[in-house]
């Protein structure tokens, strides 16, 4: 950009000297020509709606997608071009329209290069939220039985406890302390959880599955009867590649909370 300004500066000096010359006629007329071809070539460039750079822009954006269309891995060069000429506001819409194409177009070797170079330009909690969610289609896209993971829960609730309200949480063992999958309920023994049921899209029950993580299971149950409150922690490993899977929970396997 300094270079640009610094181009159009020295090209104006020999027409400066020109116009200071004594002999130099219409000298008005011709400052005001040369400074007006001047700002065109400036604004060609570097412009707002600079036609050179769109037609820059243009270039990048067919490389790229000829590479989704080819199921390529975007090549280093398209990627160093589209980090210095996209501005910041349009390479978020750019990476997500390339990275919804190339899912939809089942070109997942393109979505997965493209996922590898996206999250940086993410910065905020809502644009972090959309790249996970992008991180998701395509993990769901490559292992589409995994889509729709389950875990059902079944317990036999403690002796006299039937009128019940209850939280469920699964971590990852030696995980951060967010849940892969949460759920409340009221007066329900039996339990399902889902993907949709995490904190974070991509950090829930198939991630697990996929990586044979061990979970810890935690369940409260406040038994408004008994007014008494218990609680199980399990750790579960499952090693059967299974999308689907269950726990069943038996009624002395609870232990009573100290109010």
């Amino acid at each position: 950009m300094i270079f640009i300004y610094l181009l159009a500066f020295f090209a104006f000096i020999p027409i400066l000297a020109y116009l200071l010359s004594q002999k130099t006629k219409n000298k008005g007329y011709i400052f005001g020509i040369s400074f007006l071809v001047i700002l065109i070539c400036l604004f060609s460039v570097i412009g707002k709606y600079s036609f050179l750079g769109s037609i820059e822009n243009q270039k990048i954006n067919s490389n790229i997608l000829i590479n989704i269309d080819n199921d390529r891995k975007i090549p280093k060069k398209i990627i160093q071009k589209f980090d210095k000429n996209i501005n910041n506001k349009e390479k978020l819409y750019w990476l997500q329209s390339y990275i919804k194409k190339a899912i939809e177009d089942n070109k997942l070797i393109a979505a997965e290069s493209l996922i590898s170079i996206s999250e940086p330009y993410f910065q905020t909690a809502d644009e972090k939220y959309i790249f996970y969610s992008l991180y998701t289609n395509l993990r769901d896209a490559k292992f589409p039985s995994y889509a729709k993971s389950e875990l059902f829960i079944n317990f036999i609730s403690p002796p006299g406890c039937e009128n019940l309200e209850g939280s469920l949480d699964v971590f990852i063992v030696n995980g951060p302390q967010i849940p892969i999958a949460k759920k409340k309920f009221t007066n329900s023994s039996e339990l399902v959880l889902k993907n949709t049921d995490s904190s974070i899209p991509g950090f829930d029950l198939a991630s697990a599955y996929l990586n044979q993580e061990a979970l810890d299971l935690k369940i409260l149950l406040n038994c408004t009867d008994l007014d008494t409150t218990f609680y199980s922690e399990s750790t579960l490993l499952f090693n059967n590649n299974q999308p689907v899977n269950s726990y069943n929970i038996k009624a002395n396997e609870w232990s009573k909370r100290e109010q």
